[in-house]
């Protein structure tokens, strides 16, 4: 059937009867060129792009004679975003058709798109075939795990399902306790289907020093059982090796095809048993092989892994595994990939970290003499370019590459360090040093700690010889990061001598252009469930143009589009919505709109309210 199109839109109808869980609706149509000329059911079940089920509706005909506009309702306890959907359509219990749409981010508007006969999408139609309804299948989104990709998996198992003659063996490497779960929870289910297969733990160091281990192993393969065998640091001797060749031989003779063995192990094992042992190597292909590493093995201690995994341990030879600092991105990178603009300074900083990381290595393997550990910096730029986020990601990062051992940031600034009599400051600075032990102490307008330079008796001097003392220390399990304007920095840093070449990283932070302050705008309303008219859209980004062409040096940047967002623009839709009539039947849409309106009221009174303040005020009273 030729020319079938389907179109969707996000919708509020009241006389719908849903739980309240589940009270955002899509609708969706689909609308036929000709009636099928038999249909017992249509259904439609909508999956997010990582295929995650987000809700599903079923049509069934009350007569004999189809219409050719069939819609559906689908519930989710999930905000319907602007991001891409698959719908799959079943044609009486069977997946027919497939459709990637994305909603419109306004209510009542619909989005149409074709409809695509699902062979032709073969990593689609394995996934709703095989594994989209399974129980198993959800755990992929466990918060508790960091499996690969909902894609990669699916590709891999539809290869691996259709490869004819193929071992059916598969390799994992990464944590070893994540990767275990993985191979108990997923691949275990996926190669028997079912949710709670029949499967035994063994480990290769129990079979080498244990004989009777091969018995207990020789059941479990004549029950057909699947077997997870996991891979630690071996010595690999004549025995040793004779013994896992053997092994291998067996598992790769013609013909053997149950039970499928899964190994896993880390990436430095598993790389060692496959150059001893080539028999074991050519099990695996590349589609049998998953490799991947977890966030929460970097964070989490052995014993709070090992209780998130209701797993019998049957390789009592493993010792905790060590916490690995290289291989992929940790999840400080990601953050800072994530965060709007700031492109030079995101090459700088993980350059920086690298670089970092490199000395660390070096040291380990005894090749470098200089035994310093010293990464403090400044951060140089103007009011909300995100210096205090960056440096909460810096101690993250250095954190999970074993330079710091917390990780933790601590925000301070003049009038928290400094005192108002003699010997205040000092205790204030032990207390903020002591605190900081581990992590990043960081400084805002570290600038105002030497206001008064003919001044001896300011009190900022006792903090700036405090930090010399820190700042000294070969190895101080610290980073202390200055921010401020880079000018007034700069006057700073030829107050005292010692500071200037105690910073040896410094960074700048550019001021956002007006479409990445827009950007900051549009993801803050959409973190908050705002969505704005088109209208609203085009004035918001005017507006912000408009400020940003005028901005002077105390322009706040992230900070003003905040403060714009959340104390002007939602301030004034709130004043407008809870003094007009509300139609009970669009609530919904009441609460969550943003009119042009409103982006006109906050023109006209919130911005000359932050105009005023933005003056910078006149110093009155004592010094502190």
């Amino acid at each position: 059937m030729k020319n079938l199109m389907l179109r969707a839109m996000r919708t509020l109808d009241e006389s719908i009867c849903a739980p309240e869980y589940a009270s955002n609706q899509l609708a969706i149509e689909m609308l036929f060129p000709e009636p099928p000329a038999s249909m017992n059911e249509l259904s439609v079940q909508v999956y997010s792009k990582d295929y995650r089920l987000m809700g599903a509706d079923v049509y069934t005909p009350s007569s004999q004679k189809i219409p050719r506009k069939i819609r559906f309702t689908v519930l989710s306890d999930t905000y319907w975003d602007d991001t891409e959907y698959r719908v799959f359509v079943f044609l009486n219990g069977l997946p027919k058709w497939i459709a990637s749409l994305t909603p419109s981010p306004f209510y009542e508007v619909w989005e149409k798109v074709g409809l695509e006969e699902l062979w032709l999408h073969p990593d689609q139609k394995f996934f709703i075939e095989r594994i989209g309804t399974t129980d198993w299948w959800q755990k992929v989104y466990s918060e508790r795990y960091d499996f690969p990709a909902p894609e990669e998996l699916i590709s891999k198992f539809r290869i691996y399902a259709e490869a004819k003659d193929a071992s059916p063996h598969l390799l994992i490497t990464g944590n070893r306790l994540m990767a275990k779960a993985f191979a108990c929870f997923i691949l275990s289910p996926f190669l028997t289907g079912e949710d709670t297969p029949e499967r035994r733990i063994f480990s290769l160091g129990n079979l080498i020093s244990d004989k009777s281990q091969w018995n207990e192993l020789a059941k479990a393969m004549e029950q057909k059982y699947v077997i997870v065998m996991y891979v630690p640091e071996l010595e690999y001797n004549a025995c040793t090796v004779n013994l896992l060749s053997m092994l291998g031989d067996q598992l790769g003779k013609e013909g053997f095809n149950r039970p499928a063995f899964i190994f896993h192990g880390t990436e430095n094992n598993v790389r060692q048993l496959l150059e001893e042992c080539p028999s074991i190597a050519e099990l695996f292909t590349e589609y049998s092989t998953f490799c991947f590493d977890s966030s929460h093995a970097k964070t989490l201690s052995h014993s709070e892994l090992e209780e998130l995994l209701p797993l019998p341990f049957d390789d009592a030879d493993v010792k905790p595994a060590r916490k690995e600092t290289t291989g992929t991105e940790c999840s400080a990178e990601e953050e800072l990939q994530q965060m709007v603009g700031l492109k030079q300074l995101k090459k700088e900083i993980l350059e920086a970290r690298m670089m970092s990381l490199f000395l660390k290595e070096r040291r380990e393997l005894h090749l470098e003499r200089q035994t310093e550990s010293r990464y403090h910096m400044l951060f140089l730029g103007n009011p909300g370019t995100g210096k205090t986020t960056v440096a909460k990601l810096v101690g993250k990062m250095y954190h999970q590459i074993g330079l710091l051992s917390k990780g933790h940031t601590v925000e301070t600034c003049r009038t928290n360090l400094v005192g108002e009599y003699l010997g205040q400051t000092e205790k204030r600075m032990r207390e903020v040093i002591d605190e900081a032990r581990g992590g990043v102490l960081f400084i805002d307008e570290a600038y105002t700690l030497m206001e008064n330079d003919n001044d001896s008796k300011d009190y900022g001097r006792e903090v700036i010889n405090a930090l010399l003392t820190i700042l000294s220390e070969p190895n101080p399990d610290m980073i202390v990061i200055l921010a401020g304007y880079k000018d007034k920095m700069k006057k700073l840093l030829k107050s005292n001598p010692g500071l200037r070449d105690r910073f040896p990283l410094r960074f700048h932070f550019e001021d956002y252009t007006s479409d990445e302050l827009s950007e900051i705008a549009h993801r803050i309303l959409k973190s908050r469930n705002f969505v704005l008219t088109p209208e609203a859209d085009e004035r918001l980004n005017r507006l912000i143009e408009t400020e940003t062409r005028q901005r002077d040096e105390y322009f706040g940047n992230g900070r003003w589009v905040h403060n714009l967002i959340e104390q002007g623009l939602i301030k004034s839709m709130a004043q407008r919505v809870m003094t007009a009539p509300r139609p009970q039947a669009m609530l919904y849409q009441l609460f969550s709109t943003i009119e042009v309106c409103d982006v006109e009221a906050v023109e006209t009174s919130f911005l000359h309210t932050m105009n005023l303040s933005l003056t910078p005020p006149c110093r009155i009273g004592f010094r502190a």
